[in-house]
């Protein structure tokens, strides 16, 4: 995920959530588009969400 680590969505009050067709697309570039990834994406996002907030605070 470090490559991916600017594709996220943001507002004024911090990250919300990953931009999800932003991975995707640079897993594809990267030739590492599976179905593994997309199925546990969405799994993982609280959890990246959560990690950057607590790097903000």
């Amino acid at each position: 995920m470090r490559r991916a680590a600017g594709q996220v969505r943001a507002a004024s009050g911090g990250i919300y959530a990953v931009d999800f067709g932003a991975v995707l697309l640079l897993a594809e570039a990267m030739g590492a588009l599976t179905p593994l990834l997309v199925e546990v994406l969405p799994e993982i996002e609280p959890i990246i969400v959560r990690d950057y907030a607590r790097d903000r605070d």
